[in-house]
């Protein structure tokens, strides 16, 4: 194997150690750039990433639109590919980044899809608090509508993060930074029932008075009804059946988030302080739910105004 064969083993390595990246993170760099070195090199997948040029990459970029890949997953590829190199000429490994100015073809940006307020309460509703699945249930979506977390900080939660005096959640975002998030109406009700199914009386009390120490606080928040840590996949799977059973259709835990973005701004909320609570290093990551809050506005004026769709109207006087 050649010295430059191991330079994605390098990088891979550094995002895990220095940025601090999640798993899946990792293994979406991973994937994006052995999809280069397998256009490069059929046979190992591990082509010389230091020699590579301008010219290789353009025709990566031809031949992933050749495969009629989504725009958005180039561009995923691109920036995947872009940071590798970026990485190779900070470690001295190469004098350029042949990805520099490189581009994708210009994406169409979707507006995510958001569950509107009745939905969202018709699902929270649907859980049965008489047993412990439903509990648990009940906690997650609770805890995910309620703060806009992730799905990753979400099972990130320890004991010790949960500030039940000061109603805030401290959770670890991208690039492992750290955040608070509310954490009040009835998510600590519902998490307080979830957890009373696993952990003492006394330990409950400690925790609601804020006075939890010691091993008890690095305890996972969430473990399934057997006592296992939630897994992402698990708490894909549970979103989506009580939501459809609700009637909502199969919705993910991202969708939650986007409602707790955009509800929050349909009553008024700031912008920047939505960024803040979403954890959005940009504002205009944020802004697209600007866009959401105006739509959903824009139908329900022309669902109800009497004249929304009155054609030929004449000026005022």
């Amino acid at each position: 194997m050649t010295e430059s064969a191991n330079d994605l083993t390098r990088f891979l390595d550094y995002l895990r150690a220095v940025e601090g990246a999640s798993e899946r993170t990792i293994e979406a760099y991973g994937r994006d750039l052995r999809a280069l070195g397998r256009l490069l090199d059929e046979a190992t997948a591990s082509p010389d990433w230091r020699a590579i040029g301008r010219d290789e990459l353009r025709r990566f970029i031809a031949a992933e639109r050749r495969l009629e890949r989504a725009p958005s997953t180039i561009a995923r590829r691109l920036s995947s590919i872009r940071a590798f190199f970026r990485f190779l000429v900070r470690s001295g490994l190469r004098e350029d980044n042949p990805a520099t100015g490189l581009r994708a073809a210009r994406r169409r940006r979707r507006l995510p899809r958001t569950p509107g307020e009745e939905l969202v309460g018709r699902v929270l509703d649907s859980c049965d608090l008489q047993t412990e699945a439903g509990r648990l249930d009940r906690a997650v979506l609770e805890t995910i509508y309620g703060g806009g977390l992730r799905l990753s900080e979400l099972l990130g939660l320890r004991l010790g993060d949960l500030d039940w005096p000061g109603q805030t959640l401290r959770v670890r975002g991208k690039g492992n930074r750290e955040r608070l998030v509310p954490f009040a109406g009835e998510a600590p009700l519902a998490l307080q029932a979830c957890l009373a199914d696993r952990l003492t009386r006394q330990t409950i009390e400690q925790l609601v008075a804020g006075q939890l120490d010691g091993r008890s606080t690095r305890l996972p928040v969430f473990v399934d009804t057997r006592g296992k840590v939630l897994t992402p996949r698990s708490v894909q799977r549970l979103v989506a059946r009580v939501t459809a059973a609700a009637g909502g259709g199969r919705l993910s835990p991202h969708d939650l988030r986007h409602a707790f973005a955009t509800h929050l701004l349909d009553h008024g909320a700031d912008l920047r302080g939505v960024q803040e609570l979403l954890g959005h290093a940009s504002l205009s990551t944020t802004q697209i739910y600007t866009q959401v809050s105006v739509a959903r506005l824009r139908e329900s004026f022309e669902g109800a105004h009497p004249r929304a769709h009155k054609a030929g109207r004449e000026d005022p006087d």
